[in-house]
């Protein structure tokens, strides 16, 4: 079951990525920079700044258990929604949660009459193959200095809907 977070709900999206980011994570990039990315996108008021300005965010309960996390933004431009967050628990990857959650925000999508939904995700994220047989296509790669001496080396990915 996919669920909508309301925004004294977002402790639970900090909590899961600080399961899930490490050992997603630990071939792609340093501890150093999970660490510092976990900190600077997952803190309390980030997310609660995100949230105001229109991100939404849903988890995936399974069997009683939160399994996995989205976050999506109507509110932009182009006719598209993005994705800015898609995680699952190692655990249990690759059982449809993924694409559950993607179809949940794919639908709003639809619903909000858009033509695209895009996202950006590491290029060496194993993902991207999930993303590309969903129909995603790569658009650009980008490379973007987040400080401290860290880049995000992404691919930006869209969907035509």
């Amino acid at each position: 079951m996919i669920r909508e977070l309301a925004s004294d709900e977002l402790y639970i999206i900090e909590d899961l990525a600080k399961v899930i980011w490490p050992v997603s994570f630990k071939k792609m990039i340093s501890s150093a920079q999970i660490k510092y990315m976990l900190e600077w996108m997952y803190n309390q008021k980030k997310l609660n700044k995100n949230y105001r300005n229109g991100h939404r965010f849903a988890v995936c309960v399974e069997n009683n258990d939160l399994s996995g996390f989205i976050s999506y933004e109507t509110k932009t431009k182009k006719s598209t929604v993005r994705i800015h967050k898609l995680y699952v628990h190692h655990l249990i990857q690759k059982k449809g949660i993924g694409k559950k959650l993607l179809d949940y925000a794919i639908q709003e999508a639809k619903n909000l009459k858009m033509s695209n939904v895009d996202l950006f995700v590491n290029r060496t994220n194993p993902a991207v193959l999930f993303y590309k047989h969903l129909g995603f296509t790569v658009e650009e790669e980008i490379d973007l200095d987040i400080g401290n001496g860290y880049f995000m080396n992404d691919y930006r990915m869209k969907l035509k809907i």
